[in-house]
């Protein structure tokens, strides 16, 4: 059992090297230093983990976003204010003292003074008990003879009021804790983080998109009566929502192949998105034709489908998802495609 744990933390520390090392950085100087940044953050979703300990997915592309800004030269305090700005003085492990964080600088030593105040008393308490005691033992016959209320009585705490002197100990900072906003920014933060990530990461799929459409273009100048390239070419036009340049290359596609049931049904659908995802009578009468020579046209039924869902029709949508699903088209995306039935399932009930 000793050699697998050590085994595991083996694995464990070669996973946060290999972390690391697929990082280029330009020197070892910005390594040590990107690193050590790195866990001088926490994790705005873990408890207590630093960027570098953390596996989540948001730790990861946050670690990564500080190792590239210090290959661009930006200081620590220059990254700092970054991350700070998006979550709030809750990414660093050391606030800064500030008004609305003095009370969780100064509560650690107020505390401490409380507990040691709170023991001096308990301790002189407990001395004049004891000695109070032996008074008593050595004057017994004469304190028999005086007034009772001559004799002087500890002060004892109750119960309640110790239990309720701890519970505003607790909940006083508790309560403050709360109130600087500390799940808003972090809320905040990663919102703002997943936009700025979706944003990057549909530049990323246009440019991709884009070099992919030149590479199309480059073979159709080679062989312009490559029917199958200018139908790649037109899906290719759609995911960048260029419609009217889809249209023209399905266009080509059809007059090289004839009118088969695919191009209009893409055709159809690149007409609907043009349209604003509105069914114009032209996008109606292609789906019409694709589907009488094909009735399980994927990109026919996936636009039937989704149009039915927009209008609430969610009986009509489940029907077309159905028979995507009983077309066992390879091109059918299945998971999607059942996700998008729950959806209705549950919309339909």
């Amino acid at each position: 059992m000793k050699y697998f744990t050590l085994f595991l933390i083996l694995l464990i520390s070669i996973a946060h090297a290999e972390m690391v090392d697929t990082f280029q950085f330009h020197n070892q100087a910005d390594r040590t230093r990107a690193v050590a940044l790195a866990k001088s953050l926490r994790c705005p979703q873990c408890q207590n983990q630093n960027l570098v300990e953390s596996n989540s997915p948001i730790a990861y592309d946050l670690r990564l976003e500080v190792y590239q800004m210090v290959n661009d030269g930006k200081t620590d305090q220059q990254i700092i204010d970054v991350m700070t700005s998006r979550f709030g003085h809750f990414v660093l492990y050391k606030p800064p003292l500030q008004w609305n964080t003095a009370l969780l600088w100064g509560l650690p030593i107020l505390l401490l003074i409380l507990a040691v105040g709170g023991m001096v008393y308990y301790l002189r308490q407990q001395k004049n008990k004891v000695f109070s005691a032996a008074t008593a033992l050595a004057n017994e016959p004469r304190l028999s003879q005086e007034q009772p209320s001559k004799s002087k009585t500890a002060v004892h705490f109750s119960p309640i009021f110790l239990l309720g002197f701890g519970f505003i100990l607790f909940a006083v900072p508790l309560a403050y804790y709360f109130s600087l906003d500390r799940w808003d920014y972090v809320q905040r933060g990663e919102q703002e983080f997943e936009q700025q990530q979706q944003q990057f990461q549909h530049a990323q799929a246009t440019a991709k998109n884009d070099d992919y459409i030149l590479s199309i273009q480059q073979k159709l100048r080679q062989d312009p009566n490559d029917s199958d390239r200018w139908f790649e070419l037109g899906q290719a036009y759609t995911l960048n929502n260029e419609f009217e340049n889809a249209l023209i290359a399905y266009g080509n596609a059809e007059q090289l192949a004839g009118s088969q049931p695919r191009i209009l049904g893409q055709a159809a659908t690149a007409l609907y998105y043009q349209a604003g995802q509105k069914m114009s009578p032209k996008a109606q009468q292609l789906i019409d034709q694709a589907l009488q020579q094909d009735p399980n046209e994927t990109a026919s039924l996936s636009l039937l489908a989704s149009e039915a869902f927009l209008k609430t029709d969610y009986a009509n949508a489940l029907k077309y998802w159905q028979r995507l699903l009983d077309s066992g088209r390879t091109e059918v995306d299945r998971r999607k495609t059942i996700e998008s039935m729950q959806m209705a399932e549950k919309l339909l009930k």
